[in-house]
């Protein structure tokens, strides 16, 4: 049993197990775990990073488009709605949502009169920039433009259309040709000559006022030189009268005067029938009259002067001056000449 003694007393004098080793055990084995997940986390990491980045461009693209003008009604309304979904730190316009552009008229249609020619690409060119998202593309332009085509001018890009290119585009070489068709290219000088020699005829001042000013901003013309060549296009008539008027200071200030006039004596033209009856004397007028009626004793034709023709009456009239001796500050009922001629009878 001696023998056997160290083997029993080294069974019985072995420790029992430390907690902490397995504490430490424990812990290593949740540090290998999370080196395990950290690249999990990672990459979930680096997907939200990206979709918050796809986020931000999509709230950038949406800000740009609510700033921009919109090309139709029925868009707005989601455009309008776009702020509200728009993440912090994002400039949101608030006053575009308050507004929308007009809906404009469609554009008048062409039959290839050389002188609308230019006026309707006008109307086209301001269909293109309002509604840019409408005409993306130069085959879209010119299937508009030609949609709105009617007469010779439909005949003519029907015989272009049997060239595919001609139906695709570019737009530039498009409006090229049709404006080498049915556009007329007039010269400064040849317009200048046409100022020039413009005319009143039979119009009045006010309809031939309107051809002077749209020739007049084709020219490069000082107001001195407009003034001359409005004045050359009025009537004799006309210029008599402005003759008569103070000089006006700009080109406006004549225009405005002489259609004034214009329309003063259109309505002294009237025919008989259709002027305003004659006003009831009043008892207190003491029998005062008005200018415009007959003569009466005290007027020129009975006093041994010559009768006075009607536009010197008419002159007379319209200016205030006395209908007996032509001077101002009287009437003829109260003129001192007509008192001297009474003294000598």
């Amino acid at each position: 049993w001696v023998k056997l003694l160290p083997q029993i007393m080294s069974e019985s004098s072995r420790q029992p197990a430390n907690p902490a080793d397995s504490t430490l055990s424990d812990l290593l084995q949740r540090v290998s775990q999370q080196e395990q997940t950290l690249p999990l986390l990672m990459d979930q990491l680096n997907a939200a990073h990206n979709r918050y980045q796809q986020l931000e461009a999509l709230v950038r693209q949406i800000h740009e488009r609510v700033t921009q003008p919109l090309p139709q009604t029925t868009r707005s309304e989601p455009q309008a709605a776009a702020p509200v979904a728009s993440g912090p730190g994002v400039p949101v316009p608030t006053e575009t949502s308050h507004f929308r552009p007009a809906i404009s008229p469609p554009s008048q249609t062409f039959s290839g009169e050389f002188e609308e020619c230019h006026s309707f690409l006008l109307q086209c060119r301001l269909a293109f920039e309002r509604s840019p998202g409408a005409f993306p593309t130069d085959s879209s332009k010119i299937s508009y433009v030609i949609g709105l085509l009617r007469g010779r001018a439909l005949r003519w890009a029907e015989a272009k259309s049997h060239c595919a290119a001609f139906l695709a585009g570019p737009f530039d070489e498009f409006l090229a040709d049709f404006t080498l068709t049915f556009g007329q290219t007039e010269s400064v000088s040849d317009i200048g000559k046409r100022l020039w020699n413009l005319s009143q005829g039979r119009r009045s001042v006010a309809d031939m006022s309107v051809e002077f000013r749209t020739l007049a901003a084709r020219t490069s013309w000082n107001e001195e030189a407009l003034i001359a060549a409005f004045m050359e296009a009025l009537s004799d008539r006309a210029q008599d009268q402005l003759a008569l008027c103070p000089e006006p200071q700009s080109l406006e200030g004549l225009i405005r005067l002489a259609i004034s006039i214009d329309k003063r004596h259109q309505e002294l033209r009237r025919p008989a029938s259709s002027a305003r009856p004659a006003p009831i004397p009043d008892r207190n007028l003491g029998g005062l009259r008005s200018f415009s009626e007959t003569p009466t004793a005290d007027e020129p034709m009975q006093m041994g002067r010559t009768r006075l023709t009607p536009e010197e009456r008419e002159h007379r009239l319209r200016s205030g001056l006395c209908l007996y001796c032509g001077q101002t500050g009287h009437f003829a009922r109260a003129c001192p000449a007509l008192g001297k001629g009474r003294a000598h009878q």
